[in-house]
């Protein structure tokens, strides 16, 4: 894609996305996206996400996004049949229709293998199509192709990622625990449950770029 072996109708590179999700289908995308692109790096490939059913919002997606003929839609179900996913695919299709482009030749689905969403993509001859695992839950999904195809798209080092996670998993089951960090958090939390009072926990991060883990995890 970003090579331009494969291009938009008008025979034109694509130029950004619009992941169609909701939950962890959308916030993994959202949170490599801020983590990991540069402010400053100048024009590039974008991604914007649809994540819910107002009609506001998506009005004002449409409106930024302008004509969809180099914009590819990512639609991420696991299931295939989450109805705000499912509804914000039919309001891309239509805005497609308005516009004379073709929805399939840009559409591409993330899900479950035979889900509905997978058959329709096939019966209807979409770009691609790219399985889940009915083992990855909807919050850690972003090391799925939920996570990496976005990724890819906008120039990250995908590989490099799985590779930091492969570490990340190793260093999980290092022996003592006192030196596991997820064993120490796993502690913390049984604490927290067991024996305090508190019900709320905040997570504080040094990087910036982080800044929207705040909608997701800043306090439980």
């Amino acid at each position: 894609m970003r090579g331009g072996q494969i291009l938009a109708d008008d025979g034109r590179p694509f130029t950004g996305a619009i992941l169609v999700g909701i939950g962890g289908s959308a916030l993994g995308p959202q949170l490599l996206e801020a983590a990991l692109t540069a402010r400053d790096s100048g024009p590039g490939f974008s991604l914007r996400v649809l994540d819910n059913t107002d009609p506001a919002g998506i009005a004002d997606l449409l409106a930024e996004t302008g004509t969809l003929a180099q914009t590819l839609i990512l639609v991420v179900s696991k299931s295939g049949s989450t109805v705000e996913t499912r509804n914000g695919m039919l309001e891309l299709r239509a805005a497609c229709a308005r516009q004379a482009i073709e929805f399939p030749r840009r559409a591409i689905a993330i899900t479950l293998a035979g889900s509905a969403l997978d058959e329709l993509a096939q019966r209807e001859g979409w770009l691609a199509r790219f399985p889940m695992w009915d083992w990855v839950g909807g919050r850690t999904s972003v090391l799925s192709p939920v996570g990496l195809l976005p990724a890819a798209l906008l120039g990250h080092d995908w590989r490099g990622l799985l590779r930091g996670a492969a570490a990340m998993d190793q260093w999980g089951r290092v022996r003592p625990a006192r030196r596991n960090p997820a064993a120490l958090l796993a502690w913390l939390w049984h604490q927290q449950g067991s024996d305090m009072a508190f019900g709320t926990w905040s997570f504080c991060h040094t990087k910036i770029a982080c800044r929207c883990c705040r909608a997701t995890c800043s306090s439980w």
